[in-house]
């Protein structure tokens, strides 16, 4: 292997690779890697696995668990604390050649983990024979790592870079080491915690249904007209969690802006407030059901009343704390002449209202959405009441823009195939009258090719991919986004697309890289609305109706 001179930087795409953007990747290989490899695991055999396989099977388990908490604890330290320590060493890294000849050593060794992973749990009868596979198979994985961080930079300098880390290291295993134990702890409270949540609608709810039945082992609340299980899932726990993670983000990102050690309060009230909330959630879906309407109570109230419930507490966490003088900074010095817009809700508030009111059609319907329109219809009062902010923006475009979109329909459709199975139209669409399913037919083109492109290219491109930069992200100029914005604002769009996240974050690699050369929001708003056109028109012409 010959090594390259480190003067001259490496590019990808026109961008210069710095130390989080060669890690980015890396991580990303490593994602799609473990999953390509995961296709040859018999894991039917791996839950029968006795002695050394059954141990095998829960290092695995926990094993990539801690791995994982390992190097979010990692990155998030080095962030918060270590980003002046290990400036010198990044700047080397960042000057150093992309290695093509590791890379494809790289790459040999991941095809050679592929018949390991298949011998695992099937060819190995023995405990010995699975210790030789398993032993091998650590031996070439622990090659393939060495040799893909090899192909992005020389390891000394990898070496400088962990050195300059110091006791950050210690720091991360033992968040990890917490993490895990949290997530072990966590599966032990799920049972205790669907019988609290229990005592506690059923005590809610009595008084208005005098008549409800009580059955305490099975954790079933039932009237004459509906019952309910409390089910795990149903404790409470998951809201919790998601609570957890809202405000210690929110918090970490605005840690110089909150007055601390008294900011954290807003992390037991929001845990409070959110079960509470669950706990109400499922009185009202008792009352609904035995109301006469158990479909909207079943298929539309009961999934979409805990997003309604995390969405409400979590806003109300960040507005009542903005405005406290106790809790936030700038609330001590409030501005003598408050000002006449807020370019934050300009960028937001199309996509909130989108999705407030999807959350609320959604919740009134039962398996079928029948008051989609209302999307549009919140969609377009929002962007009518902007319009002259917006108007203001710059939405040129150039040929690039529909044949971006283009190229990324062609990969959606081909994830796609793998990922969504076939569907028809919804048989509940195909009752409706004809002119009520035209409008709702035509109201979800609208919305797909004219509303959702402004509101998510606003949302995600024009707000959090350059307030990733600067507070006052207004005065960013595209141009000047880094690959940690880029990426951050990617993965976020693709986690918002569901099961097609990695079609989603792929398409928002590409639009924010368009919007980024070109420095028009405009750009990615066409190629976004050509996607969404060319799948509307597979929906129609081609039956496709999985799409949508």
């Amino acid at each position: 292997m010959n090594q390259a001179s480190p003067a001259t930087p490496a590019f990808f795409f026109g961008y210069r690779l710095g130390l989080t953007a060669r890690l980015a990747i890396l991580a990303g290989v490593f994602f799609l890697e473990k999953i390509f490899l995961n296709t040859f695991v018999d894991f039917d055999r791996a839950q029968a696995a006795e002695s050394l396989g059954a141990a095998l099977r829960v290092a695995q388990h926990w094993g990539f668990r801690f791995f994982v908490a390992f190097a979010g604890a990692l990155a998030l330290f080095a962030y918060v604390r270590g980003a002046a320590m290990v400036r010198t060493a990044a700047a080397a890294v960042q000057m150093a050649r992309l290695r093509l000849g590791w890379a494809l050593v790289h790459l040999f060794m991941i095809a050679c983990l592929a018949p390991l992973s298949y011998l695992l749990y099937r060819y190995t009868p023995t405990d010995l024979s699975l210790a030789g596979v398993t032993a091998l198979w650590t031996l070439i994985a622990a090659g393939a790592a060495l040799a893909a961080f090899s192909a992005m930079a020389p390891l000394a300098l990898w070496r400088n870079v962990a050195q300059s880390l110091g006791l950050i290291w210690s720091y991360a295993a033992v968040a990890a080491l917490g993490s895990v134990a949290a997530m072990q702890l966590s599966q032990s409270l799920w049972r205790p915690t669907a019988a609290f949540t229990f005592v506690l609608v059923k005590h809610l709810i009595s008084p208005i249904l005098p008549s409800l039945q009580a059955d305490s082992a099975n954790l079933v609340l039932a009237t004459s007209n509906f019952a309910v299980q409390i089910a795990e899932v149903c404790s409470g726990l998951e809201g919790v969690g998601l609570i957890l993670a809202f405000s210690g983000a929110w918090l970490l990102y605005f840690r110089r802006e909150y007055l601390f050690p008294r900011a954290l309060l807003l992390v037991p009230a929001g845990v409070v407030a959110i079960f509470a909330l669950n706990v109400v959630r499922i009185a009202v879906l008792i009352l609904i059901g035995n109301a006469g309407f158990p479909g909207v109570a079943v298929y539309g109230f009961h999934s979409q009343a805990g997003w309604i419930a995390f969405i409400a507490v979590a806003c109300g966490l960040v507005l009542f704390s903005r405005q406290s003088a106790w809790l936030y900074r700038a609330a001590e010095y409030p501005d003598s002449e408050p000002a006449t817009t807020n370019p934050t809700a300009t960028f937001l508030m199309p996509l909130l209202a989108i999705l407030a009111a999807g959350t609320v059609a959604r919740a009134i319907s039962s398996n079928f959405e029948y008051f989609y329109p209302l999307r549009l219809i919140a969609g377009l009062l929002v962007l009518i009441y902007y319009r002259h902010k917006l108007l203001s923006l710059d939405w040129r475009w150039s040929w690039r823009a529909p044949v971006l979109g283009a190229l990324i329909f062609l990969i959606w459709m081909v994830a796609a195939h793998f990922l969504l199975p076939a569907s028809a139209m919804p048989p509940k669409l195909a009752a409706m009258p004809g002119a009520l399913r035209a409008v709702w037919i035509a109201s979800r083109i609208l919305n797909a090719v004219l509303v959702v492109p402004i509101a998510e290219e606003l949302a995600y491109r024009g707000y959090l991919m350059r307030r990733l930069v600067k507070e006052d992200f207004e005065n960013v100029p595209f141009q000047s986004v880094g690959w940690l914005p880029l990426m951050a604002t990617a993965i976020v769009f693709g986690a918002a697309h569901g099961a097609m996240w990695v079609a989603g974050g792929i398409a928002g690699i590409a639009f924010g890289l368009i919007v980024i050369r070109r420095g028009s929001i405009g750009e990615a708003l066409v190629a976004h609305a050509t996607c969404n056109a060319l799948i509307a028109v597979s929906v129609l012409a081609a039956d496709q109706w999985q799409l949508w």
